[in-house]
């Protein structure tokens, strides 16, 4: 017979377990209405190329479904959490400082390109900077392979890039090339709590959260490493993007801490990313 406090415990992982799937469908009805959508560039690539990208994007897919575990199911639905947070709170809560938009990439270069999320920081009325955000929501291997491939990017003198780009601010369509690449991350323990404010509506309370801090400090931390690391690598032009915006970055989180209180607060997957940076 299940005692009380095995059924209690029973009860609230199955809650756990229906907010998370609540938060992901939520997440994913939102980024799939703020992506890119590449039949709209059908005119500037072609129907054919756009269509042979998405049936690129429906292959991976199938792929992803067939090789999910329980256990990568949720920290695909954690990550997807995640993202949709940051995507809503650079907007409603500054959480890249005033004047930053969150850009939807398209599905086809989330997967072909490893760039969940772009971050668009307004500099003036016809200039601004960019950054690419690979998003890791718990402490995995995945993280290890994401900074592989930055490092591999930056042996190779190429940053990322995104296919199918639009900026309203710059006018800009097309290719987006030239995009320092950073992971951001936190761990379930964090996601859980983000999710459950997301889903009750509590605006103030993600405005003043510490993972913004957090996932400010993990950028800085690592456009620093990479700037270091493509000067070793004699990477002049790409060490000198990373550190433009490692130096932008850096004022948005010191203008921050003006406005915001800290916490100090970090979790494990913040701990893990300087880990890497330190074997970087």
């Amino acid at each position: 017979m299940m005692r009380f406090g095995e059924f209690r415990k029973s009860e609230d992982t199955m809650f756990e377990h229906m907010t998370i799937e609540q938060g992901f469908k939520r997440a994913k009805k939102f980024l799939a209405a703020e992506e890119i959508k590449p039949l709209s560039f059908a005119d500037l690539y072609g129907e054919g190329e756009v269509a042979k990208d998405e049936e690129y994007v429906v292959k991976m897919e199938e792929e992803f479904e067939r090789t999910h575990t329980p256990e990568t199911r949720e920290t695909q639905q954690l990550a997807t959490i995640f993202e949709a947070v940051i995507h809503d709170n650079a907007d409603m809560s500054e959480w890249f400082g005033p004047g930053a938009e969150a850009i939807k990439p398209s599905r086809f270069d989330d997967i072909k390109n490893g760039v969940d999320t772009i971050v668009e920081i307004q500099e003036d009325d016809r200039s601004a900077t960019h950054f690419g955000l690979a998003i890791d929501a718990t402490f995995s291997q995945d993280m290890d392979k994401k900074f592989a491939r930055i490092r591999k990017e930056i042996d190779q003198g190429e940053l990322a890039k995104v296919k199918y780009f639009q900026s309203e601010h710059l006018g800009i369509r097309g290719e987006l090339s030239k995009l320092p690449r950073v992971v951001v991350g936190a761990d379930a323990k964090t996601i859980k709590e983000l999710n459950e404010l997301w889903l009750e509506g509590k605006k103030r309370d993600l405005g003043k959260h510490p993972v913004q801090f957090q996932i400010l400090e993990e950028i800085v931390l690592q456009l620093e490493t990479f700037r270091r690391y493509a000067e070793e690598q004699n990477q002049k032009e790409l060490a000198i993007i990373y550190e433009r915006t490692r130096t932008l970055v850096a004022g948005i989180l010191r203008e921050k801490h003006k406005q915001v209180n800290d916490s100090g607060e970090r979790d494990q997957v913040y701990y893990a990313i300087q880990g890497n940076l330190s074997a970087f």
